[in-house]
């Protein structure tokens, strides 16, 4: 197994390989506590820039309004678990800054 696999597996344990070409990851990514449901297809050269994200409609929403930075990021990075980081810092991110909102009256 390749350095970059374990570490996937070790950060991301729950986002497995569906083929053994290794382009379509299907899984889930963990924040805050709670489970989120996705697909990641890569093209044959396995390259992030090609890729396409597919997701639950409960990450959809959380991301909703990101759509550019999770693009960016995806075009940025150089392997699947760095953009699984950048995904999961994201998602932090938005959980963060929904509880610092104030409360509507």
């Amino acid at each position: 197994m390749a350095v970059t696999e374990a570490s996937l597996l070790r950060q991301c344990p729950l986002l497995l390989p569906q083929n053994r070409s290794k382009t379509v990851y299907e899984g889930f990514i963990s924040a805050q506590g709670r489970d989120f449901h996705l697909r990641i297809v890569l093209p044959e050269d396995l390259q992030l820039k090609n890729a396409r994200l597919l997701c639950s409609w409960q990450l959809r929403t959380i991301l909703s309004g990101y759509h550019r930075i999770v693009q960016q990021r995806m075009q940025h990075s150089p392997d699947l678990m760095s953009f699984m980081m950048e995904l999961k810092m994201l998602l932090l991110l938005r959980f963060y800054s929904r509880s610092n909102l104030p409360d509507s009256e």
